[in-house]
C-alpha cells in the first residue's frame, strides 16, 4: 500500500470511529447528524423564487446602464434566462438584451416598452460597482518533533507551534435591480442585489495567490446568480433525509415502502415518492409514511404542505424526534424568510392582476384585496357564492380597493391565487380577503373548499387533496406585512362530504385561538354552526356586510357590529356573524366624500 494510500486509509478510519463516538453521544447529536448528511446520498431540492410576482414573468428584455457590473449582470442574467430548465422545460419563452439606457425611464415609459416588445416585464439593471479588498491575519501551525502513533497525543516537551502569514481577498458587487410588469406598469421588484466572492490563502499553502480580476468577476456572477434567484426558481443539492418503516406496518407494505426506499437512494427520487404517496393513501396514521410524503413535498418546493405534513408526524410520533424536528425546522425558516414558498410558482399569475387605470384611488395608501365565490362544486354545488363575490368585490372597488375577483377556483387556482395575493398585501395598508363557498374543519383546522371535490369524500382527502387552510391564508399575509389584514369569511352552508362521513368534519368551522397580528377575521356565523345561503340573490351575511361597506366614517368593529345585528334579526337568531381581533386603533373602510 502506497504512503497517499495509507493517508485515505487511516483517514476513513477516524472519520468512521469519530461518527461511532459522536452518534453515541446524546449531547453531541448535532455533530452526528452532520456526519450522516455528508455521507448521506444527494438529492435535488426545488427552491422557489424569492418574489412570488417576479416568478411569474415568463418573457422579458434586459436593460443596462453604461457601468461594466450592470453590463456584466445584464449579459449574465440572459445566459441564465435562456438556458434555465424548470421541472424538464424551458422556463422562459423570450429573454434578450434591449438597449443600454442613459437615464432612469418611468415605471409606465418600461411597461409601454414591454407590451411593444410583446413581453410581460422589463428587468433593469443599474448604478452597478465592484469592489476588491485584501486583508491579512496569521494561523497557528502545530507540529510534532517526533512521530507518534495514531490516536496517541505529541508529547508537550515536542510540540512545536508556528505562525503563518495568510491573506484574505474578498470582492464585491452590487447593482439596483428594478421589474416593471407590462400588465399594470407596476414594479413588482426594487432592490440592490449584492454578491461576494472570497478567496483565502496561507503562505503554506501550495496554491495560486489571489487574480483580484477574477475574484472582481466571481463576484458579479454571485450578484447575478442572486438575481435569478429573485426571478426564478432555482436547484440546490441536498441529502436525502427519508425515514425508515414503521414496525407495525403489516409485510406486504414494508416491502413496497423497501422498494419505494431503493428508488430514492438510487436517486429516482420522483419514483420512489409516487409509491409513497400511494401506500399513504392507505396507511395514514404510519408515522414514516407521513415523514416521507412531507419529505417529497419538501423536494418539490412546496413548503406549506411539507411544513404541514412534518407537524402531522410529529403529532403521530407522539415522542421528540430528532429527524422529525431537523425538517421542521428547515421548512419553518424557509416559511418565515421567503413568501414566495407558500405555493409553486404559478406561471399565470400575472393574468390574474387587476387592469391598469380599472382601480378607484384611495387616499390613505395602498388597499388590496382578494374576492373569491366558489359555487359550481362537483359534489353539493351552492347557488349564491359568485353572486356574493362579485357584489362584494365590485363594493370593494367604489371604496377604494384593488380588487380582483375570482369564481370557481380548483385546487390548483385556489393555491396560486392566495399565493399571488400574498405578494400584492406586501407593503399594503389594508389587505382584505373575502371567501363564499364550503369550507370545513379538521382536528381544529379550518379548510376552504375548491371546486374539484368529487375525490374528496373523507377529511384526510379535503386534507391532503387541495383543501386550502386558512391558517395558510393568515401565514401568507403575516409574511407580506400590510398594516391592517381583513379575512371574510362567509362559509359553512352545508357539509359536502358524502353523508357517511361527515361526522368526521364536526359541524361548522373551529374557533380561531389567535387572530392575525394587527389582523381581524370575520366569520358569517359562530364556530360550530351553519350559515345560510339565503333565499333571494345573495346570502344573508354578503348581503348585508356589502350594505355596510358603503356606509361612510364608521370603524371596521362598528361594520361588524351593525352586521351583526342584521343578520340575527333577519334569521331570527339561527345565524350570529362572530369576529376575532387583535386590531389597534380605528381603521375605516370608506369615508365621506
Amino acid at each position: 500500500m502506497t504512503t497517499r494510500a495509507h493517508r485515505r486509509f487511516y483517514k476513513a478510519a477516524r472519520l468512521m470511529t469519530l461518527s461511532a463516538f459522536v452518534c453515541g453521544s446524546a449531547t453531541l447529536l448535532g455533530g452526528c447528524l452532520a456526519i450522516s448528511d455528508a455521507i448521506a446520498p444527494k438529492v435535488t431540492f426545488k427552491q422557489p423564487a424569492r418574489s412570488a410576482e417576479a416568478s411569474a414573468l415568463r418573457s422579458v428584455i434586459i436593460l443596462a446602464d453604461s457601468a461594466e457590473v450592470s453590463q456584466q449582470m445584464s449579459m449574465g442574467l440572459e445566459s441564465e434566462m435562456s438556458k434555465l430548465r424548470v421541472d424538464e422545460r424551458p422556463y422562459y419563452t423570450t429573454a434578450k438584451l434591449g438597449q443600454r439606457i442613459t437615464a432612469q425611464p418611468s415605471d409606465a415609459q418600461l411597461s409601454a416598452m414591454a407590451r411593444s416588445a410583446g413581453v410581460d416585464a422589463v428587468v433593469v439593471v443599474t448604478g452597478g460597482g465592484s469592489s476588491v479588498t485584501a486583508t491579512q491575519s496569521t494561523e497557528d501551525r502545530y507540529s510534532c518533533a517526533v512521530n507518534v502513533k495514531l490516536f496517541k497525543s505529541c508529547p508537550k516537551d515536542q510540540s512545536r507551534t508556528t505562525k503563518m502569514a495568510c491573506t484574505t481577498t474578498l470582492g464585491s458587487a452590487a447593482a439596483r435591480v428594478r421589474i416593471v410588469r407590462a400588465v399594470d406598469a407596476r414594479s413588482v421588484f426594487v432592490d440592490v442585489v449584492n454578491g461576494q466572492a472570497k478567496h483565502y490563502r496561507c503562505n503554506d499553502q501550495d496554491i495560486p495567490q489571489a487574480d483580484r480580476r477574477q475574484i472582481a468577476y466571481d463576484a458579479v456572477v454571485s450578484a447575478t446568480t442572486a438575481t435569478m434567484q429573485i426571478l426564478a426558481p432555482s436547484y440546490v443539492q441536498g441529502p436525502l433525509d427519508l425515514m425508515k418503516a414503521d414496525a407495525g406496518l403489516p409485510a406486504e407494505v414494508l416491502k413496497r415502502f423497501d422498494a419505494a426506499s431503493e428508488f430514492a437512494k438510487a436517486k429516482r427520487l420522483d419514483e420512489a415518492c409516487s409509491r409513497f404517496e400511494e401506500l399513504y393513501t392507505d396507511y395514514k396514521e404510519s408515522t414514516a409514511l407521513t415523514f416521507n410524503v412531507a419529505f417529497c413535498h419538501e423536494v418539490r418546493g412546496d413548503m406549506l404542505r411539507a411544513n404541514q405534513a412534518y407537524k402531522r408526524a410529529s403529532e403521530l410520533a407522539n415522542a421528540p424526534d430528532a429527524q422529525i424536528d431537523r425538517r421542521l425546522t428547515l421548512t419553518e425558516k424557509a416559511l418565515r424568510e421567503n413568501p414566495a414558498v407558500f405555493m409553486p410558482a404559478n406561471p399565470n399569475a400575472a393574468a390574474t392582476q387587476a387592469p391598469a387605470g380599472k382601480v378607484a384611488a384611495s387616499g390613505n395608501g395602498r388597499r388590496v384585496a382578494l374576492v373569491i365565490g366558489n359555487a359550481r362544486y362537483q359534489r353539493s354545488a351552492l347557488v349564491n357564492p359568485v353572486n356574493d363575490a362579485r357584489l362584494v368585490g365590485e363594493r370593494l372597488k367604489r371604496i377604494g380597493f384593488d380588487v380582483v375577483t375570482l369564481e370557481n377556483l380548483d385546487s390548483a387556482r385556489f393555491g396560486a391565487a392566495t399565493r399571488d395575493f400574498g405578494a400584492r398585501a406586501k407593503g399594503a395598508e389594508i389587505a382584505l380577503f373575502y371567501y363564499a363557498g364550503h369550507a370545513l374543519q379538521a382536528d381544529g383546522e379550518n379548510f376552504l373548499m375548491p371546486v374539484d371535490n368529487a375525490k374528496m369524500r373523507t377529511m384526510e382527502d379535503v386534507r391532503d387533496g387541495g383543501g386550502v387552510q386558512l391558517a395558510a391564508v393568515v401565514a401568507q399575509l403575516d409574511v407580506a406585512a400590510p398594516a391592517v389584514k381583513l379575512l371574510v369569511v362567509d362559509a359553512c352552508r352545508d357539509n359536502p362530504l358524502p353523508s357517511a362521513n361527515r361526522s368526521l368534519a364536526g359541524g361548522g368551522l373551529a374557533p380561531v385561538k389567535q387572530p392575525p397580528e394587527g389582523g381581524l377575521i370575520a366569520f358569517a356565523t359562530a364556530p360550530g354552526r351553519t350559515a345560510e345561503d339565503g333565499t333571494g340573490k345573495n346570502s344573508v351575511f354578503s348581503k348585508h356586510f356589502a350594505d355596510q361597506l358603503m356606509v361612510a366614517n364608521q370603524t371596521v368593529e362598528q361594520l361588524f357590529k351593525r352586521v351583526r345585528a342584521a343578520v340575527k334579526s333577519e334569521t331570527k337568531n339561527r345565524q350570529e356573524p362572530t369576529e376575532i381581533s387583535s386590531l389597534v386603533g380605528d381603521v375605516v373602510l370608506a369615508t365621506s366624500k
